[in-house]
């Protein structure tokens, strides 16, 4: 298998518009495997429709334009489309040019997408709360276009009874398999393990335990350095005792009534000992697991040691330098079964101090190894504490520290598509209520006051928490700000929508990113009916004359008109600290420049006796849009726009 080729599979929801199964229309989850589409949960073959983006689902072109690609180049050149002097006109060489020509109409579409990076992008936000110092249990609030506040309360270091919520040093989260909006949490401190469960109106704490066992606790955590979970077991690293157990948690999540809500105690490995040691550690942290594996960080003896779930050792791996660099997170790939390792480390150059990011991969049995410097930026006081994978897209992968998530394609690693950081999620607009405070009128900025907004386009911003001495007229808000996040999981949720859960010292969040369509466009639509790949009708034996070629390109004309009526802007960017941001569309586009020749010369006449050369006429003018087209899309980088939203003040982060 060797590096995992992301072409070889994929994994999409679909909402009708790309399948059929058994002639209807198929919503839901569709995967790539060898060129074949199938419905994941079945494995039935689906019946590919005349779409752009089946078109693109077919091909190596993923939807994953990022705000940072300003040189864009079409992947066929204008030799590749056209014929030269010395060619002749047969069969193959019209159908080889036709496709060259359909694919970058399919690399065109896929380059009218940029994947937003402001997340997330949800309507409705629910979080668990204390709501005074004397509360014993949580509240579960909702924050939408109903009630679009964060309403002030504890937070939860400064509860009676729940402030172990305050010292979280690691958690993991699990769906439930038949309640999609249900979830179990477990969260640990130093010397606690504390397993909940949730759904959409409540957060409960079913067990708060220092000890190994549910029942009779006879042996209490030294010192707990990290937690892992599937849907069926739970890990837990002993630091201070320098093991790992394995706990069976399956009625946490499967509804059995005969284990429900229990924690049961498997199997421990380890004691200590040095790196060549295959089942013992010194000092356990980090831990990762998927059905088959779980990973251990022997933080004492800087290796990263593999077992399967029954902890028969497989191997270590010793080919990262944790000498000079800080374990970050790890965990496995869902669909290609890799091990995701992030590191970072400090580097000074000329007097300046920068926090540098590593990603490490390794696949087909740890065998093979890629290595990235991302070009994500965190600060010298952001410690990565969590990795994550989408469930419902097989391109998204995300990582987390205390300050912000950061979202990431696994084809293109190292480029930074957008993060969410601590003060983005509450939205802020112009003025609609007015507050009296300290005997002065203020704002109350809310964008969540206006009507329909389109929350794909709107700018979250997650609990400004500004002062209102620091911006006249602007209240602060009470929220996330001073908040470090603990943990960040996704899970497969409702359509095609990640499920979210987020554990932050001061509350704690989920919601429903809508992975499927978080992209910002310069087109009407988001899919369009064509011709594409499979619109070639022309026989092999059939004799190629001016109405048969006229068919043809009357097709792939279709196609590429279709894009270019549809466009409606270009996108547009801006540098915040020396990252490149989506910003808002420019609409300043002259798309009568577009094509500039009356229709009928792209087709071929009957009193043209060059074939060849008027055929290449007509390519040579479609290859030209197209060209049009890559330069209207680019990203316009610092350019003036006039956001209607940002006024009163408002300075944008």
């Amino acid at each position: 298998m060797a590096i995992p080729n992301f072409n070889s599979y994929k994994k999409v929801y679909t909402t009708g518009d790309q399948f059929t199964l058994t002639g209807s229309d198929f919503n839901g989850f569709v995967e790539l495997v060898d060129g074949v589409a199938k419905e994941v949960s079945s494995g039935k073959t689906l019946t590919p429709k005349g779409t752009y983006s089946t078109d693109l689902f077919y091909t190596e072109y993923f939807q994953d334009r990022v705000v940072a690609d300003v040189d864009l180049t079409l992947p066929n050149t204008t030799d590749e489309c056209i014929f030269s002097l010395n060619d002749n006109l047969d069969y193959s060489l019209f159908k080889y040019k036709l496709d060259n020509i359909r694919d970058n109409n399919t690399y065109v579409y896929s380059k009218l997408f940029i994947a937003s990076n402001k997340l997330p992008f949800t309507d409705s936000i629910r979080y668990a709360t204390v709501d005074t110092p004397t509360s014993t249990e949580f509240t579960v609030n909702v924050s939408d276009v109903d009630t679009p506040e964060f309403r002030s309360n504890e937070k939860f270091a400064n509860n009676h009874y729940l402030s172990a919520f305050g010292n979280v040093v690691a958690a993991t989260a699990q769906t439930n398999l038949e309640y999609l909006t249900h979830f179990s949490l477990f969260a640990a401190t130093k010397t606690n393990l504390i397993s909940l469960t949730g759904s959409d109106t409540d957060l409960v704490v079913i067990e708060d335990s220092t000890g190994y066992e549910m029942d009779g606790n006879d042996l209490a955590f030294g010192e707990i350095g990290g937690i892992a979970s599937t849907p069926d077991s739970l890990y837990v690293s002993d630091k201070a005792r320098n093991v790992v157990i394995r706990y069976d948690i399956a009625g946490y999540n499967n509804n059995d009534s005969s284990l429900r809500n229990t924690r049961n105690f498997l199997e421990l490995v380890g004691g200590f000992g040095g790196t060549s040691r295959q089942t013992k550690f010194k000092k356990p942290t980090l831990l990762a697991a998927n059905k088959s594996e779980v990973a251990v960080f022997d933080s004492g003896n800087k290796v990263i040691k593999l077992y399967d779930n029954e902890f028969n050792f497989i191997t270590r791996i010793t080919s990262i330098n944790f000498n000079v660099e800080t374990m970050g997170a790890m965990a496995f790939d869902p669909d290609f079964n890799s091990l995701y390792v992030i590191t970072y480390r400090d580097i000074t150059t000329d007097g300046i101090t920068n926090r540098v990011l590593y990603l490490y991969r390794y696949s087909d049995g740890y065998k093979f190894k890629e290595e990235f410097i991302l070009d994500d930026r965190i600060a010298l006081d952001e410690v990565v504490n969590s990795l994550t994978f989408s469930g419902t897209d097989s391109n998204y992968w995300y990582f987390g520290t205390n300050k912000t998530v950061y979202k990431k394609f696994k084809t293109r690693p190292k480029e930074v598509i957008g993060k969410f950081r601590s003060e983005r999620l509450f939205l802020l607009n112009n003025a609609i209520e007015e507050e009296v405070i300290d005997n002065v009128a203020v704002t109350i900025n809310n964008r969540w006051n206006f009507n329909d907004i389109n929350f794909n386009n709107a700018d979250f911003i997650w609990n400004l928490g500004v002062e209102t001495n620091a911006l006249p007229g602007i209240k602060a808000v009470d929220g996330l700000l001073e908040d470090s996040i603990t943990s960040f999981s996704l899970f497969p949720g409702i359509s095609s929508y990640d499920r979210a859960i987020m554990l932050t010292t001061g509350r704690l969040y989920f919601f429903n990113e809508p992975t499927g369509d978080a992209y910002q466009r310069v087109i009407k639509d988001e899919n369009y009916n064509n011709y594409g790949s499979a619109g070639f009708s022309l026989n092999d034996d059939a004799f190629i004359q001016a109405s048969v070629i006229n068919t043809e390109l009357f097709k792939v004309i279709n196609d590429t008109l279709t894009l270019k009526n549809n466009i409606v802007g270009k996108f547009t960017g801006k540098y915040v600290n020396d990252i490149l941001e989506l910003d808002n569309y420019n609409y300043d586009v002259d798309f009568k420049l577009l094509l500039t020749q009356e229709i009928e010369n792209l087709y071929l006449h009957t009193n043209e006796e060059n074939v060849v050369g008027t055929i290449n006429r007509c390519f040579e003018l479609i290859y030209n849009l197209q060209v049009k087209l890559m330069n209207i899309v680019k990203v316009n980088v610092e350019s003036k726009v006039q956001n209607a939203y940002n006024k009163s003040g408002f300075i944008q982060i």
